[in-house]
């Protein structure tokens, strides 16, 4: 690192860069996935089932978890070292409204869709009596829908967190950014 030739330094300098860059990501992102997140909610009650629900960062609502892992911070919203702040405030509101008061009112509260047979967080599809979904038994060698397996298997269950964010929230997100381009920006 000391020495006089100008591009032999820059070279050791961004080789122990990048090196550093990768052991910043490969340590929890990897090796050490538990730094990814934290719950010390999980940790106090871990025997029960809802106390996993809400305090899990990674299968529940996150609530007192905490990251050591910068790339978990950064991903909600780029950096927020270059967002503004009320850019910050803005999206963390509408986080914490959907998270912490649609999703469990429509969870715990009122039961949305028999909400309480699946997982409050999952991506995966369910059957009514919350089970994994086969998708592959309703869809044919042709990759076409099989309406009698369909029929026989049942309708496709979400999880909570699932059907309100992307079907519910995602939709009336597209629907109100076409609405204002056409009311503030529409001749």
């Amino acid at each position: 690192m000391h020495e006089t030739d100008d591009n032999r330094a820059r070279t050791k300098f961004f080789f122990f860069a990048h090196l550093c860059s990768i052991l910043w990501y490969v340590v929890p992102g990897y090796l050490f996935t538990t730094l990814t997140n934290i719950s010390w909610v999980c940790w106090i009650f871990s025997k029960s089932v809802t106390a996993q629900q809400i305090g899990s960062g990674m299968r529940g609502l996150g609530v007192g978890a905490f990251t050591l892992d910068w790339a978990v911070v950064a991903s909600f919203l780029f950096s927020p070292l270059i967002s503004p702040f009320y850019v910050i405030v803005n999206v963390f509101v509408g986080y914490a409204l959907i998270v912490y008061v649609v999703i469990p009112i429509a969870y715990w509260g009122l039961n949305v869709y028999n909400a309480n047979m699946f997982p409050i967080f999952s991506t995966q599809l369910f059957t009514a009596q919350g089970q994994r979904y086969n998708v592959s038994a309703i869809i044919n060698n042709h990759f076409e829908f099989n309406v009698a397996e369909y029929e026989k298997q049942g309708r496709i269950h979400l999880s909570m967190f699932f059907a309100l964010s992307y079907f519910g929230f995602g939709f009336a997100t597209v629907a109100s950014t076409v609405t204002h381009v056409f009311c503030f920006h529409g001749r």
